[in-house]
């Protein structure tokens, strides 16, 4: 197998018994592509040495690049660095430097290190040490017949850094690559994976450099860009070519590109025009105005939130009708309609948006079944609503419908057009405007 590949290794217990997520594996694949490296395998091994010793003889052998998080922490099922030592026949050592290293943290946090936190300073004989600003578990790296081994910690935030400050310093600086890989991830809102695929089909089918990959994080569907270059500039021109092939037939189903979250990009939309906004929920409880205010700065742009949960409050609030209320429910237009406007009016805001709706499990009726959700949306063009007819649980039913409630901002505010296509996993009427 050629050596031009990288594995990366996850170590714990916790992550085969489904305790935990593993998101380290794909936090590292999404790196090692900005060195030109693919990981061409994932591995989940559990904390016992003959497990772990296999995997490292393995990847030593058959890599490039093996990067290995977990098991560095001072409890007796942290065998990392003693079975690493074992399994490459080394000597296990202590580094003076990363004793000092871990006991400055603790006296620091005014604490008393004690002695199995001394076992973290011990590694096999040769290694590198990788800081850890963060926490008390130095890394460390292994050149093992040219394979390069590193092996960090399983806490994300600790292995995130020492990724990016250790590990990829190092890497550059002895790895050359032969040929040039580049990605971008787009990310789709509207549509689901097999249709993504269907309307991208004939886009990379008979072109061995390049790919399409297809994840879903709910309620966003993933699209990946990749393409092989012999160097960087060639990788980099064909990604562009291709991506926008990508963008060009997906229009305006991608919402945005990388980490980059919906909530952000209405934020930043919001920001530039210099726009505000006021948020009047019900079925999602404040999710909505969570997400919104999950952005740093959000109070450039939203004014107010309110969870008007029971008729009453939608009525003394909002400014609902009793009536219209009696007459078609509160989940219905008309409502949607007027929560959207109660709550623009009250702030004076550029634009009001509401959720009503049934969430389920129970509250369904023939007429309204689960998932009925209608959100209002209201601005200086006028007032509208949508009736949305969703087909997932509760809990995301409230996610989708803040989904589509941010989508519908977003496509406002760039005057984007609606088509009902877009959306073939949600139905969706339009109330009428008044």
């Amino acid at each position: 197998m050629s050596r031009g590949n990288a594995w990366v290794v996850t170590i714990g217990n916790e992550l085969l018994r489904g305790e935990i997520v593993d998101s380290n594996k794909s936090f590292l694949s999404e790196r090692l592509l900005d060195l030109e490296l693919e990981a061409t395998r994932h591995v989940s091994v559990p904390d016992e040495p003959e497990a772990i010793a296999e995997i490292l003889r393995d990847g030593a052998s058959r890599a490039r690049v093996v990067l290995v998080s977990g098991g560095l922490g001072p409890t007796r099922d942290d065998i990392t660095s003693e079975t690493a030592a074992k399994t490459f026949g080394r000597a296990l050592v202590r580094d003076p430097e990363a004793l000092r290293h871990i006991q400055a943290y603790f006296s620091s946090a005014g604490r008393q290190m004690t002695e199995n936190n001394a076992t973290q300073a011990d590694f096999p004989e040769g290694a590198e040490i990788l800081e850890n600003p963060l926490g008390t578990a130095p890394g460390f790296m292994l050149d093992v017949d040219g394979c390069l081994l590193f092996f960090m910690p399983g806490v994300p935030r600790e292995l995130y850094r020492m990724t990016d400050e250790e590990v990829l310093p190092r890497l550059r600086a002895r790895i050359e690559g032969t040929a040039a890989v580049r990605s971008v991830l787009l990310r789709t809102f509207g549509m689901g994976e097999s249709n993504l695929d269907r309307l991208l089909d004939d886009l990379v089918r008979d072109d061995p450099a390049a790919e399409l990959g297809f994840r879903t994080q709910f309620p966003d569907n993933l699209v990946r860009v990749l393409v092989r270059g012999e160097d960087a500039a060639a990788a980099e021109a064909k990604l562009a070519s291709l991506s926008a092939q990508v963008r060009e037939r997906l229009g305006d189903l991608v919402v945005g590109e990388g980490e980059r979250h919906l909530e952000e990009i209405v934020g930043e939309l919001l920001r530039e025009r210099a726009l505000t906004i006021a948020l009047a929920e019900s079925c999602t409880g404040g999710l909505l105005s969570s997400r919104l205010t999950d952005v740093p700065g959000s109070s450039d742009y939203l004014l107010e939130s309110l969870v008007t949960y029971s008729n009453r409050s939608k009525i003394r609030d909002l400014g609902v009708s009793a009536a219209d209320i009696e007459a078609y429910g509160a989940v219905s237009d008309p409502v949607a309609r007027q929560m959207a406007e109660g709550v623009r009016t009250r702030n004076g805001a550029d634009i009001g948006v509401a959720i009503t709706g049934v969430a389920g499990p129970g509250g369904g009726t023939e007429a309204k079944p689960v998932g009925t959700v209608y959100v209002g949306l209201a601005d200086a063009e006028g007032t509208r609503s949508r009736h949305y007819q969703l087909v997932q649980e509760r809990t995301r039913n409230k996610q989708l419908a803040a989904q589509v409630a941010l989508d519908w901002v977003r496509r406002r505010l760039l005057g984007l057009e609606d088509h009902d296509e877009n959306f073939p996993r949600v139905r969706i009427h339009e109330g009428t405007a008044r």
